[in-house]
């Protein structure tokens, strides 16, 4: 069964439109900026979070790491997708996006700090370029905040970028959360963990083609350049040189 039939009933038709807390979930640091009952909702929502991966990276094989996965992946995207709704309603826009882009930049720290001793420098080189295709994503998702298309292909594009940035989510929560934890992943479900973040690239090539469906790209418009008798005189004796090569 393709992995993509995971996700839940009612979230295949949520568009790109739609909030996408996924690409950076605040982190308990950064929602200290947010009021104080709004805080403490996120605060709840990232320990619900928190347990779900906690169980994860318990896991000693691949097959129960992803039997895990399959079981949990339903309720991670309720969970996920109940934050940016709740975002979006509480949460002023250039706050949320100033949250955005500080946990965006904790994980990289995270990533650059710790994960080289944690997974080694392979898993620390593909956790700083998912979390940079991360940001590539929410770059584009701007783009699309009042963007509409009648395209019978932006629902698939759209579903399939959802699916993805969720499971790329996901597997980079696992690490981030053994690093904060110190809790050491087995070999076998970290090589599961490298495979998941891969739909990073994914999500990338979905949204963009989200973008390009719904945002038609605009010819430049050139200024009109003022000549005068000098610079008309330079062009009609540039022309009159070129026809006399031509002959």
């Amino acid at each position: 069964m393709d992995e993509a039939l995971a996700l839940p009933q009612g979230l295949g038709a949520i568009g790109v439109r739609e909030p996408i807390p996924f690409v950076g979930l605040p982190s308990k640091e950064s929602a200290k900026q947010l009021s104080g009952s709004t805080e403490d909702l996120v605060k709840t929502i990232v320990t619900i979070v928190d347990q779900l991966l906690v169980s994860a990276i318990d896991k000693r094989t691949a097959a129960e790491f992803l039997a895990f996965w399959h079981e949990v992946f339903p309720n991670y995207a309720r969970v996920m997708f109940a934050m940016g709704t709740l975002a979006k309603a509480l949460i002023p826009p250039l706050v949320l996006e100033r949250v955005t882009s500080e946990s965006l930049c904790e994980m990289e720290v995270e990533f650059s700090d710790n994960a080289l001793a944690a997974f080694g420098p392979a898993i620390r080189d593909q956790g700083l370029f998912t979390v940079w295709t991360l940001r590539k994503i929410n770059d584009l998702s701007r783009q699309l905040s009042n963007a509409v298309s009648e395209n019978e292909k932006d629902g698939e594009f759209a579903w399939e970028f959802i699916y993805h940035g969720l499971r790329t989510r996901f597997h980079l929560d696992c690490l981030l959360t053994s690093m904060r934890r110190r809790h050491p992943i087995y070999p076998e479900v970290l090589d599961q963990v490298s495979d998941g973040l891969r739909s990073a690239v994914d999500a990338y090539a979905w949204i963009r083609q989200c973008v390009d469906l719904r945002i038609q790209p605009q010819d430049p418009k050139l200024s009109f350049i003022d000549l005068d008798a000098e610079d008309r005189e330079f062009v009609d004796a540039s022309a009159r040189d070129m026809a006399n090569e031509s002959a």
